[in-house]
C-alpha cells in the first residue's frame, strides 16, 4: 500500500466472492473526491435522576460504533476500472479487486472493444458488489477490514460495508460516475495492521536431562525446555482484546495477565487439540478444535474467569503466565499457549 490508499477486504463465504479492493488514489480508478468523514455515535448514558434532589447520578456509559463515509469517483476515462483477467474471475473463492495489473492484461481487455462508458459501468458494478458483501450479510459474526495507510503507518478497523448510493451523471458517457459509500465499525476502534504474538510453553522431560538442540520444532530455539511467562507489550492508546490459543496436552490450563485478570478452563486438552478463546466483540467464542472438528467449550470456563467482554489488555507492559496440571507422561509432551493481539488506537 501507499500513502492515501484504502482497502476493504473480507473472505469468501458460501461460495460467494470475497474482496481485496484497494481504492482512494487516481491509479486505482476509484478516487476519494473528498477526505472521508468519520462519525462517532453518541454514547448510551447511564445517568439517573436523584429523586428530591438537584442534579443526576452518573452511571456507566457505553460507547457506540463509528461510521466512515466515502465520497468516491469511479474513473474509467482512459483505462478499465475492473482489471481482473480472465474477465470477471470472481468465482471459486477469488477476491474482487485482487487483480493483475500487467500491461498484457490491460491490452487484452482493451481489445474487447470497450470504451470509457462501459469501463466505468463495469467499475461501478464491481464497487457495488464489493459494498453489498453478500457473503458477509449471511452470517452474524462475519466481518470485513477497512485498512488505511497514512503518514507511513497502516491501521485497520473492523465492521461491514453498508450504505451505497450512485449518482447518475452526464459525465458517465465520458467515463465518470460519483458514488457515496458507508463503512460501519464494530467497536469504533482502530488497530495496528500487524498482529503481534507472544508464546508460552512447557515440556515434560521424563526425569531425563534436556538435550541441547531438542526439540528444534518448538519456538524459543534450542536448549529452552520451558517458558511459562512472557511480557505482553500493548503499545496502543486503547484497551484491546487478546486471542488466546491453548494447545494440549494439559489439564485445567490457567492463563494470568499480571494483576489484570486470569482465565481458566476446567477441561483436559489432548495432544494435537487446541482451544481458542476469542473475546473480540465480533466473536465472543471459546472453541475446541480436535481431529478436524470444532465444538464450543464456553461452559468449561471457570466461575472465577471474567466475562469475555472484560478480557482486555490496557496499554502498557503486562506479564502473562501459564499454570496447568500435567495430563501426559510422554517425553517432551506439554502445553503451548499463543497470545495474539493488535495494539488499539482512537484514530487512524
Amino acid at each position: 500500500m501507499r500513502d492515501g490508499d484504502w482497502q476493504i477486504s473480507y473472505s469468501s463465504y458460501d461460495d460467494l466472492p470475497g474482496a481485496g479492493l484497494t481504492f482512494g488514489r487516481q491509479s486505482s480508478g476509484i478516487v476519494c473526491v473528498t477526505e472521508p468523514t468519520t462519525t462517532f455515535g453518541d454514547a448510551d448514558l447511564g445517568d439517573t435522576a436523584l429523586p428530591g434532589e438537584d442534579g443526576i447520578r452518573l452511571g456507566r456509559d457505553y460507547k457506540k460504533s463509528a461510521t466512515v463515509t466515502f465520497e468516491l469517483g469511479v474513473d474509467g476515462v482512459d483505462r478499465p476500472v475492473d482489471r481482473h483477467w480472465p474477465w470477471r474471475s470472481y468465482g471459486n473463492g477469488a477476491r474482487i479487486g485482487a487483480w493483475t495489473e500487467t500491461e498484457e492484461a490491460l491490452a487484452l481487455i482493451r481489445k474487447a472493444g470497450m470504451g470509457p462508458e462501459e469501463w466505468v459501468s463495469e467499475g461501478v458494478d464491481m464497487l457495488r458488489t464489493v459494498w453489498d458483501a453478500d457473503g458477509l450479510r449471511r452470517g452474524p459474526s462475519r466481518i470485513a477490514a477497512l485498512v488505511h495507510m497514512k503518514a507511513g503507518r497502516v491501521r485497520r478497523m473492523y465492521g461491514r460495508p453498508r450504505k451505497f448510493e450512485i449518482a447518475h451523471s452526464r459525465l458517465e458517457r465520458q467515463g465518470y460516475v460519483p458514488c457515496v459509500a458507508d463503512f460501519v465499525s464494530v467497536d469504533g476502534l482502530f488497530y495496528d495492521n500487524v498482529e503481534k504474538t507472544a508464546s508460552m510453553w512447557d515440556f515434560y522431560l521424563g526425569a531425563r536431562p534436556h538435550r541441547p538442540g531438542r526439540p528444534s520444532w518448538y519456538p524459543g530455539g534450542t536448549g529452552v525446555p520451558s517458558r511459562r511467562s512472557v511480557v505482553i507489550e500493548q503499545k496502543g492508546r486503547k484497551a484491546t482484546h487478546p486471542v488466546i490459543v491453548v494447545h494440549g496436552p494439559c489439564r485445567n490450563p490457567k492463563i494470568s495477565f499480571g494483576g489484570l485478570w486470569s482465565v481458566q478452563l476446567a477441561t483436559t486438552i489432548a495432544d494435537g487439540a487446541f482451544v481458542t478463546i476469542d473475546p473480540r466483540s465480533w466473536a465472543r467464542t471459546v472453541v475446541r478444535t480436535q481431529g478436524g472438528t470444532t465444538a464450543s467449550v464456553a461452559d468449561r470456563l471457570t466461575r472465577a474467569s471474567p466475562r469475555l467482554a472484560e478480557m482486555t489488555i490496557p496499554p502498557g507492559a503486562w506479564t502473562a503466565s501459564l499454570s496447568y496440571t500435567r495430563s501426559s507422561t510422554k517425553y517432551l509432551a506439554g502445553p503451548k499457549v499463543d497470545i495474539k493481539w493488535r495494539d488499539a488506537y482512537g484514530w487512524w
